[in-house]
């Protein structure tokens, strides 16, 4: 019994600390994009990329970033500069790189989604000096089309709505007759 106690505690101990583990980045696409006189490279958690589905953005320069400073700034299809509201930056459309939280050697944006589909264009600046522009192709978003998901979305609750309606009719009607009828 003594054992069982052991090892139901050791597994309570030992699970949330496998479950906090990092999950590895899985990169499926990369592009090269001339950078001053290198090359930056750029890869994606998934491809093609698609309107409003979240992914992952990794940029490395020829030599890694150690000692290196990088900033992006992405350009929507229609022309603006945008700010892809990625948490921890301060929503400037010149986004200073950070470091990916789960591949640290490299800069990166974690679960970021582009809002609309389109040509994009991410322009990169590296130590203030080398620029490198690259196409970004985003497809439509996948899925039916908004209006159709909150549609199917709310029907449930319009039928509970009616449900609930028709009982408080009932109910309010006897209360109107005083519990009698």
């Amino acid at each position: 019994m003594r054992a069982v106690v052991i090892a139901v505690l050791t597994l309570f101990v030992l699970t949330p600390v496998a479950s906090a583990r990092a999950e590895a980045l899985t990169l499926v696409h990369a592009e090269r994009v001339p950078l001053g006189a290198g090359i930056l490279t750029a890869s994606f958690s998934a491809w093609p990329i698609r309107a409003g589905r979240s992914l992952d953005f990794t940029f490395e320069p020829d030599g890694g970033i150690d000692g290196h400073t990088g900033a992006l700034r992405a350009i929507a299809p229609s022309g603006e500069a945008h700010a892809l509201g990625i948490v921890g930056l301060d929503g400037n459309v010149d986004m200073k790189l950070p470091r990916h939280p789960r591949a640290r050697d490299v800069w990166g944006l974690d679960v970021v989604a582009l809002p609309e589909e389109g040509l994009w264009r991410f322009e990169f600046t590296v130590d203030g000096a080398a620029t490198a522009t690259m196409p970004v192709p985003v497809g439509p978003a996948p899925g039916p089309p908004p209006a159709v998901s909150w549609a199917v979305g709310m029907a449930p609750w319009a039928v509970a709505l009616v449900v609930l309606s028709r009982r408080w009719w009932r109910v309010r009607g006897r209360w109107d007759r005083g519990w009698n009828g």
